[in-house]
């Protein structure tokens, strides 16, 4: 009975040193004011901390180990400094929710500042724009960007005429929005780069698209940095066409309707332009 015994104990001392592999993808408002992360850990034999490193060749993914039998656990962002988790001090300065481990995933994509999406370490969240650009357009099936290769990044080029459009991204089971304020949408405008960088924030609300100028837009998200970007089509520098009757030229210059008559500028309600 006592060799029985002996056997089972050190067969419960192995399987307590078991381990498994935990990832957490985190972005630029993690990373910010160089913030170090943890990962607190329970549900088996007993509770666990750890450090999360920074993986190999990365820029945003880090990862630990934690114990085999810990399901439940929740990630901490703290005070560059810390070496253990410091609880209920000020150099706490983020963490996420109370989290289950679903079965086959292993990576936490984080979203905002507390909320994100369990993944299969290397995998890459499905994503869509939706809007009310297409009829049904709201539904996330509508319209999924196309993920890169390489898995860093996914777009999605739409042809869209002249006007507004409200709009919202789609990841991984959830609706994104971008930062605004109350109920004001947040307008993307053309700049002078022909593009907007536009940080991403779980908190519901729509976006508002200004398209100056109808042509193909493409929207792409770089999955480690969390940023969609914009790009607009290019505005014609100088389309001329001749009006035969008024025996006058028409040139669209820098996006505004020119009429060349007698050698004199005018716009299209008729003022002369100098």
């Amino acid at each position: 009975m006592r060799k029985i015994f002996s056997f089972f104990v050190a067969v419960m001392a192995v399987s307590s040193l078991s381990a498994k592999s935990i990832y957490l993808q985190v972005n630029d408002d993690w990373k910010s004011y160089g913030a170090v992360f943890f990962v607190h850990s329970w549900g088996g034999a007993a509770d666990a901390d750890a450090k999360l490193a920074l993986v190999e060749g990365e820029e945003y993914l880090f990862s630990a180990e934690i114990p085999d039998d810990n399901n439940n656990l929740l990630f901490v962002r703290a005070q560059g400094e810390s070496e253990s988790i410091p609880w209920d001090t000020e150099n706490l300065w983020t963490k996420t929710g109370d989290l289950v481990i679903p079965d086959g995933k292993d990576c936490y994509y984080l979203v905002g500042w507390t909320d994100g999406a369990w993944l299969s370490h290397g995998d890459s969240p499905a994503i869509s724009i939706v809007g009310n650009f297409a009829e049904g357009a709201w539904g996330p099936e509508a319209h999924p960007m196309t993920i890169a290769e390489d898995k860093a990044s996914a777009s999605a080029t739409f042809a869209l005429e002249a006007g507004s459009y409200e709009m919202k991204v789609w990841l991984e089971g959830f609706y994104l929005s971008l930062n605004g304020e109350g109920e004001t949408l947040f307008q993307i405008r053309r700049d002078w780069d022909h593009a907007d960088n536009v940080n991403i924030v779980n908190e519901g609300r729509n976006f508002e698209l200004i398209v100056d100028q109808a042509g193909d837009y493409t929207f792409t998200w770089t999955f480690a940095s969390q940023n969609l970007v914009v790009a607009f089509p290019e505005l014609p520098s100088a389309v001329e066409t001749i009006q035969t009757e008024g025996k006058s030229v028409k040139r669209i210059v820098n996006g505004e309707l020119r009429i060349i008559r007698d050698g004199k500028s005018f716009n299209a309600l008729g003022a002369e332009v100098k």
